[in-house]
């Protein structure tokens, strides 16, 4: 069926299509050009040569023809060297070196030499200055210093790194470094005059060479990849969250966002949820108790993909990951990005690549992070003791019961005794700050050791890593250790690498409880009796209609406890790689995941949950053990090929892949356990209570990738991606599914009639595509059976009973998001001013959703396609380099980015009809309701027009307009929309010398919410339990007055949902702060005395502070945290 919302990309693509294959079917295979030919490995020798008598032997060796004036270049000086096994480019750099020569590679094998001088009449500047290594400041030789605009003049760096070049005033903005191995640099011309002694330092490139996207299947080169992709360095998201890489993602791109947990605020242990560009499905699939047991927590709808090292991963693993290690990562946003990974990128890819080894003397890098994290109460504005008595004064609480009648004179009397009894209490300066009793400020510290070396042939690198991050609520943290090693072979044609990690966690939750009971306690009490001891119950509080139990929350924390989880894995990836010839790879990849998982849980019998419940005495006491097992294994192939003909650039890249996810886990459970020094399952009293259970999943799939890309003088692109995949998840009918993407690229920046001007990039592209999502569970489309001993009743049987668990859905079909995207990059003075826009629209179709059926069915819910959703918007990037003085070593970044994304329902079945039916009449959750054409992030309530003056009762407005006292779940509308118009994040970065000072925020605009806050601490209150300051305020007392909240009640009330709690949320958050210092050793000598090649040391601060429109408790069950961290990284010789 056509889709109009997509229409033009539709017929966009088809002519992307069409001319695509004609690009193809006209290119000529041919041996490949320039780029190739530059890196060919070629072998020199000569002592006490001429220069053009070594030239001549490059010549011969490398195929290749020099072209240059003999009268103008004097190449009669004579030298000696000895060149093994380097790239042609080097070697020509080498043999060049100290001469003032313009070099330019042309196509066919030819290599073009020039003199370089300054033409007639034209002023010159002269820069000169030294390049060296950023790790340990030894001097490259041979690196290359040419002209931004005119590639082929330049000069090469000699043997102590030095360089001096004279250019033309107004011919060139900007100088571009580049070296083997290192990232490259440029270096903006002033214009001011002469640059000199200057010292610039290259980064080794540890992930990819300059201009290549890392895509975790080939790398792209960046000038021709038509997709929306934002790729950042692992020191740079140091810079801004050292303990927390994917939080700092959130600073890079707008698109990618942490959704906020109100309820675990800083829990350690909490994983994360994340969204890329809006929400893309409907239901939550993460509570699964297998995924919660095997850490597989990325089984939530709108999770991206994650790949470490170009093999799939798992959130958890991605959490646990040592910061250190990361060198760099990519996020893939688009179809043109994204389409090689098919049925797994609708949400988006995200792919790290850690640190690989380099060739060179043995490297030791020791860093280390200290924190100390501290809770975060700004949120909470609770009543002290005093206040706290005087509200339940003023409520009434002592004088009238909960219809407001007066007390009997015997109540009356003891309820003032009561009261006289807490006032003496505050007189005496009892005032218990609750919230700070089950928190601590804790120190969090994370080791980690490197070392790395070999040669061209072998390389290593190990690495060991220990963090423990102790959560801000007592007893309660994370533990980490990790091990790695990488080995790399290189031998003529081959290359073998393997990766081995080895990584053991365990998290333990607090004993303390949730931290909400804490915020409830009232500040009149004391912690313990007379004694010093902890009270069971601290009194039994009248609440207007009877007596309430009021259990202490610290009593609990005196006995036996066990709340932890602990997870070993093993991951080996291993990697084949034979270069059949200079532009045709083949490559094989396996990749072996084995993990075990365990956790425990123990309440003790003394627990207050017991009293509260009336939980019989041979039932009390509790024990939980799960132990799970994971083996995953996956393999590859593919084959890259390349070609480069004059002014065409040819990519084919072909892989075929093959998984299997297994998982199985065991639970106990018993209860009745009399002795906390007994906590093991065989102890349990209630034995025929006792619950044994096992799970097992299995998932496979494979899949067949192709993708070609063509680009033309490096100014005009076309690329298109085809996936094929098969998997065990969905019916039998529809278990393969055809995933594609077609994309176009133009560097217009490179046009003729754009050189010299002040545009120094502008690129313009677009694709459109069709990917899909697998993050379901693995059994949800076939029937499930579990073996019973349903027939040991019939002994003579002698058979085991198979009992149908769950309904099968032949039928049940992929999800698929069709992606349509374009987008503006922009550049302008030499990139001191970069802009860039993208627009994308996605339409999700075949959702997925765990249907409520029929009871009489015998089951409770069945997996069923429900409807289709759009997602539409823009991502915009704003940068600015105010100051960019290379002499003074100054340099000020700044970067604004923001995304906007509506969503609307384009499609509903029945099934999600029924679930609206169950969504509207909730009365006391703002749940959603999905009605076609609107968006699935609506805030449905009843209209209110405030407090009736007179008789202190709110006053609704039905759906037709007229003025009514009683709620009606019919009159339901949409008040506003949870999702943000504008959200996004900012950047400022300034370095002097060896001090950098790095600030980021982020911002929300536009949105609205419901604030339970004014729910539940404010309007229905309830006086067994401590309030929210504003509570005592704006309430209706008498006829008369005019207010924003009802009546107090004595033991709270229900209100029902009502616009009177919905709020505009404007916010801005000072998320973090770092100020960093490098130390050289040629400022501190005695660094070098201990053989200390850099030290960088960074002091940083999170989540400093926020603005907000709504002021709600954040952190309701586990409190947020502020951090300050010291990190220190050395680097030996």
């Amino acid at each position: 069926m056509q889709k109009n919302h997509l229409l033009h990309g539709v017929f966009a693509c088809r002519f992307l299509m069409v001319a695509l294959c004609m690009l193809l079917f006209t290119g000529s295979l041919h041996a490949a050009g320039d780029e190739d030919y530059q890196r060919k490995k070629i072998s020199v020798q000569a002592t006490n040569e001429t220069i053009e008598q070594v030239l001549d032997k490059i010549s011969k060796s490398a195929d290749v023809r020099f072209f240059y004036n003999h009268s103008a270049l004097d190449f009669s000086k004579k030298i000696t060297l000895n060149l093994k096994d380097i790239e042609l480019r080097e070697a020509v750099s080498k043999v060049l070196q100290g001469q003032k020569v313009e070099i330019e590679y042309q196509p066919n094998h030819t290599i073009v030499l020039r003199p370089q001088r300054i033409p007639d009449g034209i002023t010159s500047i002269n820069i000169s200055g030294k390049i060296v290594d950023a790790s340990n400041n030894e001097p490259l030789i041979g690196a290359s210093v040419v002209l931004k605009e005119q590639r082929g003049v330049g000069v090469v760096t000699d043997i102590d790194g030095n360089f001096r070049i004279s250019v033309p005033e107004g011919g060139a903005s900007a100088l571009v470094i580049s070296y083997v191995g290192y990232e490259g640099e440029e270096l903006a011309i002033n214009g001011n005059g002469d640059m000199k002694d200057l010292t610039i330092k290259m980064t080794p490139a540890s992930v990819e060479m300059e201009g290549v996207v890392v895509t975790g299947m080939a790398p792209r080169k960046s000038e021709s990849f038509t997709g929306s992709y934002v790729s950042v360095k692992g020191e740079e998201l140091k810079k801004l969250s050292p303990n927390n890489l994917l939080q700092a993602l959130q600073f890079f791109d707008p698109s990618f966002r942490i959704v906020e947990n109100n309820s675990r605020g800083s829990d350690p242990n909490a994983m994360p949820e994340f969204q890329m560009r809006g929400n893309a499905q409907i239901g939550d699939f993460s509570n699964s108790s297998m995924n919660m047991l095997v850490g597989n927590y990325s089984n939530q709808p709108n999770m991206p993909l994650f790949v470490l090292d170009g093999f799939e991963t798992t959130l958890q693993k991605i959490v646990d990951l040592d910061p250190e290690r990361v060198a760099s990562i990519t996020i893939l946003k688009d179809a043109s990005a994204t389409a090689i990974y098919g049925s797994r990128a609708a949400n988006g890819v995200v792919v790290f690549e850690t640190k690989k080894p380099l060739p060179g003397a043995l490297n030791v890098t020791y860093s280390t992070n200290v924190g100390i994290t501290a809770p975060d109460f700004s949120s909470y504005n609770l009543m002290d003791a005093a206040e706290k008595l005087q509200f339940e004064y003023d409520a009434g609480l002592f004088t009238h019961d909960e219809n407001g009648n007066p007390l009997g004179n015997t109540q009356l009397a003891s309820l003032q005794n009561y009261y006289n009894h807490y006032k003496r209490e505050i007189a005496r300066g009892v005032d218990t700050y609750w919230l700070s009793e089950p928190v601590r400020t804790a120190v969090t510290h994370r080791h980690t050791l490197s070392v790395d070396g070999g040669d061209e042939a072998l390389r290593y690198s190990l690495n060991l890593n220990y963090g423990n991050e102790p959560g801000v609520m007592k007893e309660s943290g994370r533990q980490t250790l990790g091990f790695s090693l990488s080995l790399q072979y290189r031998r003529k044609k081959w290359n073998i690498s393997n990766q081995l990690s080895i990584d053991n966690t365990k998290g333990t939750n607090s004993p303390y409880g949730s931290f909400s009971q804490y915020a409830q306690m009232n500040p009149y009490y004391t912690k313990t009796d007379e004694s010093g001891n902890y009270q069971k119950i601290i009194e039994s509080k009248y609440n207007g209609n009877g007596y309430n139990n009021i259990p202490n929350p610290l009593y609990n924390t005196q006995f036996a406890h066990k709340d932890f989880t602990k997870n070993f894995n093993v991951v080996d990836n291993f990697s084949l790689e034979f270069a059949m010839r200079e532009n045709l790879r083949l490559t094989a990849q396996f990749s072996l995941t084995k993990g075990t998982s365990a956790g425990e849980t123990f309440k003790s019998m003394n627990h207050t949950d017991y009293e509260k419940n009336g939980t019989p005495l041979l039932e009390r006491g509790e024990y939980n053990k799960s132990i799970g097992n994971t083996m995953n294994w996956s393999t590859n192939a593919s084959i890259n090929y390349n070609l480069t003909k004059d002014k065409h650039l040819l990519s084919m890249f072909a892989r075929w892949e093959i998984a299997q996810n297994q998982n199985d886990g065991i639970f106990l459970q018993a209860k009745g356990f009399p002795n906390d020094n007994m906590t093991d399952f065989q102890f349990s009293q209630e034995i025929e209570k006792r619950d044994v259970s096992n799970t097992e999943t299995t998932s496979r799939s494979m899949g067949l990738t192709a993708t070609v890309s063509y680009m033309y003088d490096f100014r005009y692109s076309l690329d298109f991606n085809l996936r094929g995949d098969m998997s065990s998840q969905f019916g039998a009918d529809t278990k393969m599914k055809p995933f594609w993407s077609v994309g176009a690229r133009w560097n217009a920046s490179r046009e003729k009639w754009l050189e010299g001007s002040f545009v120094s990039n502008l690129v313009l592209r677009t694709s459109y595509g069709i990917t899909g999502s697998q993050n379901y569970d693995p059994y949800q489309a076939v029937e499930g059976y579990s073996f019973e001993d349903l027939m040991f009743q019939y002994l003579s049987s002698g058979v085991i009973g198979a009992e149908l668990k769950g309904f099968g859905n032949p039928d049940l079909d992929w999800s698929t998001t069709e992606d349509f995207s374009a987008a503006i990059e922009l550049g302008f003075f030499n990139d001191r001013l970069t802009a860039s826009v993208n627009y994308y629209n996605h339409y999700t179709d075949q959702l997925l959703l765990d249907n409520n059926i029929a009871p009489s069915t015998g089951f409770p819910t069945l997996m069923t396609n429900i409807g289709a959703i759009s997602n539409k918007g823009v991502d915009v990037t704003l940068g600015f380099t105010p100051i960019q003085d290379y002499e003074r070593q100054i340099q000020w970044n700044v970067s604004i980015n923001g995304n906007h994304n509506s969503n609307k329902v384009k499609k509903i079945s029945n099934e999600i009809k029924k679930v609206n039916e169950e969504n509207l009449n909730n009365k006391t959750k703002p749940l959603p309701i999905y009605e076609e054409g609107k968006s699935t992030t609506q805030l449905f309530v009843v209209r209110s027009l405030g407090i009736d003056p007179a008789t202190g009762n709110e006053i609704f407005l039905k759906r037709n307009g007229e003025r009514t006292f009683f709620w009606n779940a019919n009159d339901k509308v949409a008040v506003g929309d949870t999702e943000p118009k504008f959200r996004g994040g900012i950047t400022s970065g300034l370095t002097w010398k060896d001090w950098s000072v790095n600030l980021g925020f982020t911002y929300e605009f536009g949105a609205y919410t419901y604030n339970q806050t004014l729910v539940d601490r404010i309007e229905n209150v309830n006086l067994l339990h401590n309030a929210d300051r504003r509570a005592a305020k704006d309430r209706w007392r008498k006829p008369g007055d005019i207010a924003k909240y009802k009546s107090i009640a004595f033991s709270g009330r229900t209100t029902e949902l009502s616009s009177r709690f919905v709020q505009k949320k404007n916010e801005i958050a000072f998320s973090s702060i770092s100020i960093g210092y490098h130390f050289d050793p040629k400022k501190f000598g005695f660094l070098k005395q201990c053989k200390i090649a850099g030290i960088n040391l960074t002091g940083s601060m999170q989540d400093l502070g926020r603005i907000s429109s709504v002021k709600q408790e954040r952190g309701t069950d586990y409190p947020f945290a502020r951090t300050v961290n010291l990190s220190m990284s050395v680097l030996f010789n």
